[in-house]
């Protein structure tokens, strides 16, 4: 052990065995955005997470068997869609209908690729955002969805991967 002397005062110390870390404004700065884009990034999964939800549970209720359109207090969101003037709720599934394969699948892409732009860590979010979702209407319903909401999701994520792909990320769902 050493000891010094610095005005009037002593000071023990021991070479070598103090140590000490510093953090620079700019370090804490990179941290508290790190933070931030970590926030921003969970919000915009939950906010995907919700959004595919809502697209996949409707998409089921409207295809359940014995449903009464009559009876049925659900806003649809499709323009122009009265459910009381729909005489076969069939109709509503085609391949250019609003809630078809490729329309559903549309909106719930076109939702996470305009939220995260050319982000990528935001749209691997929002692509996870988008399972989860799925697994929460699965859940909803007591096992499995009908198969319309298995093709709606495939596509969506077909469109997701292609833009991170794109921005050079890779993807590699270990889902199936």
């Amino acid at each position: 052990m050493k000891t010094s002397i610095i005005s009037g005062h002593s000071l023990d110390y021991k070479l070598n065995q103090f140590s000490a870390s510093v953090k620079s404004d700019r370090s804490i700065q990179a941290s508290k955005k790190s933070m931030e884009l970590n926030m921003i990034s969970s919000q915009f999964s939950i906010s995907v997470k919700s959004q595919a939800f809502e697209n996949f549970n409707k998409q089921g209720i409207l295809l359940k068997e014995n449903f009464s359109l009559e009876s049925m207090d659900l806003k649809l969101d499709a323009p122009g869609s009265d459910l009381n003037q729909i005489s076969d709720p069939q109709s509503l599934f085609g391949e250019n209908d609003y809630w078809g394969v490729k329309k559903t699948s549309e909106r719930i892409s076109d939702f996470v690729l305009q939220g995260a732009g050319d982000d990528l860590e935001r749209l691997k979010s929002g692509r996870e955002g988008v399972l989860r979702g799925f697994q929460e209407a699965e859940k909803a319903w007591g096992g499995k969805l009908p198969d319309i909401s298995y093709g709606t999701m495939e596509k969506s994520l077909e469109a997701i991967d292609e833009k991170i792909r794109e921005l050079g990320g890779s993807v590699i769902d270990l889902s199936t």
